[in-house]
């Protein structure tokens, strides 16, 4: 063997080392991701029963209930058994990975459908928004299940090199994906935008917030940051590495994703049913004056449209 056979004989050891590497290391954060999720679900649970289960059924309690369950089909079950299950063939990977991709999508797009009411509230259900937020809606993220199905047609799998070695072992992806978390991010700037007007105005008539205003506008802000910084970071991933270490943080994301969504939806319903003289009471000293009729019908708004009962009451939730 003269050197430059070596040289490549070299490279090839390098390259399947690193893929096996990269296969190894996407597994163990995927099992993170799905014990995350478990564990938030576990700390959760006692405010879903209380907030969600006894209240009437709607279009939000159904879109909750679907969003807050889909990742423990798509990552809690379909992936960590592609990650789990050794000697498994191409064809049994391309499967996998089609019916979870096409999951994250749906699990995105749901609990963004399920919080962009909440902008819809804040505006005083706004009859402008009323057609302008789901066309806007569709034209952002229609287009992520086009690059889904553009992706799962590039992914290319192997046969794993070294037997009993589980997980599926990638050699080919594009970076088409990066588009879907440049929606998450469009979006969720967007939304964070049409929350800050209505904010900005309350803050320059120097009125005097309420527990629920503040719930509302603190977990939206922090549900955008921390979407944003992890899309980066998978946008980042999708361009500078190997396919098999491609995927390391995006089922993170994704339970992430579920996990903020719930929160914020419990947030407001455990606030929105206290009674209004509490909230006010223990926000500021005392009553709220405002200075015009909107921004009490922007309370109501968001009471009514998170709790349509109206039936207010001290949850011991904080």
């Amino acid at each position: 063997m003269d050197a430059a056979q070596a040289a490549q004989a070299a490279a090839q050891a390098e390259a399947l080392i690193q893929g096996l590497y990269g296969v190894i290391f996407v597994a163990r954060g995927e099992v993170a991701a799905a014990a995350l999720y478990v564990w938030d679900y576990c700390l959760t649970f006692g405010m879903e029963v209380d907030l969600v289960w006894s209240s009437r059924w709607n279009i939000i309690k159904v879109l909750f209930l679907v969003q807050r369950y889909l990742p423990f089909i798509d990552t809690c079950i379909l992936t960590i058994y592609r990650d789990l299950q050794p000697g498994r063939t191409g064809h049994g990977c391309t499967v996998i990975e089609q019916a979870t991709g096409f999951l994250y999508v749906a699990g995105y797009t749901i609990a963004e459908a399920l919080l962009t009411m909440r902008v819809w509230a804040v505006w005083n259900r706004s009859k402008a928004l009323a057609f302008l937020l789901p066309l806007a809606f569709c034209i952002v993220w229609a287009p992520a299940f086009v690059v889904m199905y553009e992706f799962q047609l590039s992914l290319r799998f192997a046969p794993t090199p070294i037997p009993g070695v589980p997980g599926c072992f990638v050699i080919a992806a594009s970076d088409v994906l990066k588009w879907a978390w440049v929606s998450l991010i469009v979006w969720n700037a967007f939304t964070l935008f049409l929350m800050l007007i209505p904010g900005m105005r309350h803050y320059r008539a120097q009125l005097q917030s309420t527990i629920l205003y503040s719930v509302v506008y603190r977990d939206g802000t922090f549900y955008f940051v921390y979407l944003f910084a992890l899309s980066i970071i998978n946008i980042v991933l999708s361009v500078t590495v190997t396919p098999t270490k491609r995927f390391f943080i995006s089922s993170l994301e994704r339970c992430l994703h579920s996990m903020l969504a719930s929160r914020v939806i419990l947030h407001m319903r455990d606030h929105a049913r206290r009674p209004p003289e509490w909230d006010t009471a223990h926000s500021s000293g005392g009553p709220v004056e405002f200075a015009t009729p909107r921004a009490d019908t922007a309370l109501v708004s968001i009471r009514s449209q998170i709790e349509p009962t109206r039936t207010y009451r001290m949850s011991g939730f904080r």
